[in-house]
């Protein structure tokens, strides 16, 4: 728990000097998917058709009455841009690196995970608005290296 902890403090540490800039707005989320680092939220700082974020979320959340609670939670970091598909500002791609904290199965790993997040946002990027996607995501768990598919539906408000 206290690796993960440390990369929290250098992930928040880090991306507020990167993310600065006059004309950036501010937002923040709510939803499932790399955006949110699994079921969580995030800080969002927008610039033309730059979205750069920071997460905290749940990858999964387990309680069982022999095991009592177990979860894999942590942090993330993300950039998208929403002029790489078109100029509407609605298509959304980018990189997202999120790094967990896995409990479950009396486990006491970190384990590390990047994904290519694709979302659209109904409203624009940079609007409030509602956004649904999918993320192809790579990690490591147990020396082996794992892929999967993550659905993003998340709100930026």
């Amino acid at each position: 728990m206290k690796g993960i902890l440390l990369y929290g403090v250098l992930l928040a540490g880090v991306f507020p000097a990167v993310s600065s800039g006059a004309d950036e707005r501010v937002s923040f989320g709510l939803g499932m998917s790399a955006l949110y680092n699994g079921l969580g939220v995030n800080a969002a700082f927008m610039k033309g058709s730059d979205l750069k974020y920071v997460s905290l979320g749940c990858v999964s959340i387990a309680y069982s009455s022999n095991s009592g609670a177990s979860s894999n939670c942590g942090v993330g970091v993300g950039w998208m841009r929403s002029d790489i598909l078109s100029n509407n500002g609605k298509h959304g791609l980018g990189v997202h690196l999120g790094i967990t904290y896995n409990s479950h199965d009396d486990r006491d790993d970190v384990e590390v995970f990047v994904g290519v997040p694709y979302a659209y946002f109904f409203s624009g990027m940079t609007a409030a608005s509602w956004h649904v996607g999918l993320t192809p995501v790579l990690g490591r768990r147990d020396d082996d290296t794992e892929g999967g598919l993550l659905v993003n539906l998340g709100y930026q408000f």
